[in-house]
């Protein structure tokens, strides 16, 4: 009676086998951790734009816009090493993101016929605004990022924004000056998914990002019908990825995948 039984009861046992394997395999290509993300540094971008020429009346001035960022805490790291896939939500501190814009360098120019000085309320107006610095990792591939942003605070004055620099080294960086809660920082770790997936608990993951070269494209370039915008950015961001004790939320990795 039992003989009949044996078949199909070994082959159950293969079939439990195979998906306790596969279970494994499955736990091995991704996981989620907490973990402590630290973000600090800055950036300037210098632009100088001159509208000015013989007999008009315009303005020519430089706009150094800094934004920097002090900001950490926990947050749910997720990785999936098929599509190489890093995720996390977002760690945020209060008043730890500031954009100051100041103009310097400012000169005018007149119409032939008539000299009529700008009055002050025609100047670019320049302020600084503080706000919760918003930090996150993710991306796909090798192409992994650290996101800053500012929430809070207002916007910088219309008149003393500049534009979206691009062509900033290193490759891939994504530079804004916090002049809105729109207005992000993207930049690239140089890591892949692996660095995250490999990290054990109490293992940090630290990166400086150097940033440098002038501003290309965009709004930037030629925004002068006179001559061209000369643009510079500099500056550098500490970033550090802790693994911390416990496990990780599931759910979000491949949600909120970029």
């Amino acid at each position: 009676m039992t003989r009949p039984l044996r078949a199909p009861l070994l082959s159950a046992l293969i079939i439990l086998a195979s998906l306790a394997g596969a279970s494994a395999a499955s736990a091995a290509s991704s996981g989620t951790y907490p973990a402590k993300l630290t973000v600090a540094g800055s950036l300037t971008v210098t632009m100088t734009r001159d509208y000015t020429g013989p007999c008009e009346r315009n303005q020519g001035y430089t706009i150094e816009a800094k934004a920097s960022v002090n900001a950490d805490g926990k947050i749910d790291l997720g990785w999936i090493r098929r599509g190489g896939v890093v995720n996390a939500t977002d760690a945020r501190t209060p008043g730890g993101a500031k954009n100051q814009n100041r103009m310097t360098g400012y000169h005018e120019s007149q119409r032939c016929d008539e000299t009529i000085p700008f009055e002050e309320s025609e100047k670019p107006q320049c302020s600084s605004h503080t706000g919760a610095g918003v930090v996150t990792v993710g991306g796909s591939q090798n192409k992994i990022f650290v996101g800053i942003s500012r929430r809070g605070g207002g916007e910088q004055e219309a008149s003393c924004q500049g534009g979206l620099p691009s062509g900033a080294k290193p490759v891939g960086t994504d530079v804004g000056t916090l002049q809105s809660e729109f207005d992000q920082i993207s930049l690239p770790l140089g890591v892949g998914v692996g660095a995250f997936a490999k990290l054990r608990v109490g293992q940090k993951l630290t990166r400086r990002i150097t940033l440098n070269g002038p501003c290309e494209g965009g709004a930037v370039a030629k925004a002068s019908v006179f001559r061209d915008d000369i643009c510079t950015v500099r500056g550098s961001f500490d970033v550090t990825v802790k693994r911390l004790p416990g496990q990780g939320r599931g759910g979000y990795t491949t949600a909120r995948a970029r």
